[in-house]
C-alpha cells in the first residue's frame, strides 16, 4: 500500500515537474508556417500530377497517345494502376496545405488578402479538375483535419462550389498589394492582375463542363465575356514554369532521360488523333509526332486499339517533352476557342461571323505555339470553314480537342463534352477485349478510400457517366 502511495506521489510531482518545462520541447521545430511556403508546396504537387502522374495514363485511356502495346491500350485504358496515389496527393499534399495556407494567412495580422486569393483560386482549381475526373468528390468536409470521414458532395455541388471559391477569391484581390511573389508562385510571380484574369477563365472552363447539364449556366458564360478581365494575351497564360536545371526540369523529359536514356519509346501516335489531322490537311502532324526509328522521314504510322507497336510506328514529338516545357494550366488558346463557343453557341453576341473570328485567332496561337511556321499556319487558319447553325458544334470541337493534345485532363474533359454519349468528337471506339461496354467516363476511387470511408460512392464502373456528361 506504502508503495502504491508513493508511486502516486511520485507521478504527481513528475507531472507539476515537467508541466512548464521544455526539456522534451524539439528546439529546431518550426512552430508556424510561411503560408508562401505551404502554397510553393501545394503548387508543385498540383502541377507533377497534372504534367506526369495523371497525364500518362489519361492520356492513353483517351486514345489521345497510343502506348503500342508495351502496356497494350486494351489494357492501359482500363489500368488505372498508375493514377492510384493521385487521389490522396492531391487531398494531402495540395488541398491540405492550401487549407492551412489559408488559415495562417487569414489568422496573420495584418490579414495578406492577395495570399488568401492566390491559395483560394488554386483550391478551386485542384477541387474542379478533382471532381470531373472521380465525379461526386469530399468537398464541404475534405482537407480540414476535422473530419474523419467526409462526405462525398455531388459533382453539381462541387462544381458551384469552386464557382462560389473563385468569386471569394477575386473579391479579396488587392492590386495595390504584394502576395506570394517569386520564388513561391512560380506561375505569375505575384502578379496579381494576371491572377485575375486567370480566376475569371478558370470559371469560365467549369461553367462550360456544367452548361450541357445546367442550361442556365450559358448566362453567366455570358456575362463572363461581356465583362472581359480573361486571359487576353499568352502573357496572360497560367504556366508552371520548368527549367533546364537538374532537379527542375520538366517531369516528362526527366522521365525519358533517366529511364529511357533521353530515347522516347513510350508514347506513340494514336490513330482517332492521326485520322482527324489527316481529314483536316492539318500542318500539326510534324509537330505532334516523330517518325518511328525504321520508318521514312516523313513516314507516320499510328496504332488502333489493338495494334502492337513495330520499330516503324511514330511516336509522340520528342519536342513536346523538353527539359523547359512548363506545365500549361490555361493557354491563351483555349480562352479564344471558348469564347467562339460562347458566341456560337448564343452565350454572347456576335454571332457566327464574329464566333469564327475567334475561332480562328485561337486556332492560329495554338498552332504558333506548338511551333509551326507562320505561312504554314496562316495557310490552314485561312481555310478552316466558317462556322454555321449546322457545323459549329463538330468544327470548333476538332479544334478544341487538338489544341489541347499535350494536355490530356483538360482534353478528357473536352471530349466528353463534345456531343452526347456515342457521339463525341473525335469518334472513339472501345478496345476489344475492354472489361465494359463504354469508353472511360471516370476515374475509380482508389480501394484505400473505399475501405476507409464508408461515405465512398459505389456501384459505380468505368463507363458510367459523370453528372456533367450528358
Amino acid at each position: 500500500m506504502k508503495k502504491l502511495i508513493l508511486a502516486a506521489l511520485l507521478a504527481i510531482s513528475t507531472t507539476a515537474c515537467f508541466k512548464d518545462s521544455n526539456i522534451n520541447v524539439d528546439p529546431n521545430r518550426s512552430t508556424s508556417v510561411d503560408p508562401a511556403l505551404l502554397f510553393s508546396g501545394a503548387s508543385t504537387q498540383f502541377s507533377l500530377l497534372r504534367v506526369a502522374e495523371l497525364t500518362w495514363p489519361i492520356a492513353l485511356m483517351n486514345q489521345m497517345w497510343a502506348s503500342g502495346g508495351r502496356w497494350g491500350l486494351s489494357q492501359s485504358q482500363y489500368d488505372q494502376t498508375r493514377i492510384r496515389s493521385a487521389w490522396g496527393r492531391t487531398y494531402t499534399d495540395v488541398l491540405k496545405n492550401l487549407n492551412v495556407a489559408i488559415e495562417i494567412a487569414q489568422n496573420t495580422q495584418p490579414v495578406n488578402k492577395n495570399a488568401v486569393a492566390q491559395c483560394k483560386i488554386l483550391m478551386a482549381f485542384a477541387y474542379a479538375q478533382t471532381s470531373l475526373l472521380w465525379g461526386d468528390i469530399p468537398f464541404t468536409e475534405a482537407a480540414n483535419g476535422k473530419v474523419d470521414f467526409p462526405k462525398f458532395d455531388k459533382q453539381q455541388d462541387v462544381l458551384n462550389g469552386t464557382i462560389a471559391l473563385l468569386d471569394e477569391a477575386i473579391g479579396l484581390i488587392d492590386l495595390n498589394a504584394k502576395g506570394i511573389i517569386a520564388p513561391n508562385d512560380l506561375y505569375y510571380g505575384g502578379d496579381m492582375a494576371k491572377w485575375r484574369k486567370f480566376a475569371n477563365s478558370l470559371k469560365m472552363r467549369i461553367l462550360f463542363s456544367m452548361v450541357d447539364s445546367d442550361p442556365t449556366k450559358g448566362a453567366a458564360i455570358g456575362q463572363l465575356v461581356a465583362g472581359g478581365n480573361m486571359i487576353s494575351s499568352n502573357a496572360d497564360a497560367m504556366l508552371y514554369k520548368y527549367f533546364n536545371q537538374p532537379g527542375r526540369q520538366n517531369p516528362r523529359f526527366s522521365f525519358t532521360a533517366i529511364f529511357r536514356g533521353g530515347v522516347q519509346s513510350d508514347w506513340y501516335c494514336s490513330k482517332p488523333v492521326y485520322d482527324l489531322l489527316v481529314s483536316l490537311k492539318d500542318p500539326r502532324i510534324p509537330y505532334f509526332y516523330q517518325p518511328g526509328t525504321d520508318a521514312a522521314p516523313n513516314e507516320f504510322i499510328a496504332l488502333g486499339p489493338v495494334e502492337v507497336y513495330t520499330t516503324k510506328s511514330a511516336l509522340v514529338n520528342m519536342n513536346l517533352l523538353k527539359p523547359d516545357l512548363p506545365e500549361v494550366s490555361f493557354s491563351y488558346s483555349e480562352q479564344l476557342l471558348f469564347e467562339a463557343e460562347a458566341i456560337a453557341r448564343g452565350f454572347a453576341p456576335g454571332g457566327f461571323e464574329a464566333a469564327t473570328t475567334k475561332m480562328r485567332a485561337g486556332v492560329r496561337e495554338s498552332m504558333l505555339a506548338l511551333g509551326v511556321t507562320a505561312a504554314q499556319t496562316d495557310a490552314y487558319v485561312a481555310a478552316l470553314p466558317a462556322l454555321t447553325a449546322t457545323n459549329y458544334k463538330t468544327v470548333l470541337a476538332q479544334q478544341q480537342y487538338l489544341d489541347l493534345f499535350m494536355r490530356p485532363i483538360e482534353g478528357w474533359v473536352q471530349h466528353r463534352r463534345s456531343g452526347t454519349i456515342g457521339q463525341e468528337v473525335p469518334a472513339m471506339t472501345t478496345p476489344t477485349g475492354a472489361p465494359v461496354a463504354g469508353l472511360i467516363r471516370r476515374l475509380l476511387y482508389r480501394s484505400e478510400e473505399v475501405n476507409s470511408n464508408p461515405n465512398t460512392p459505389s456501384g459505380l464502373t468505368l463507363d458510367t457517366p459523370q453528372w456533367f456528361d450528358k
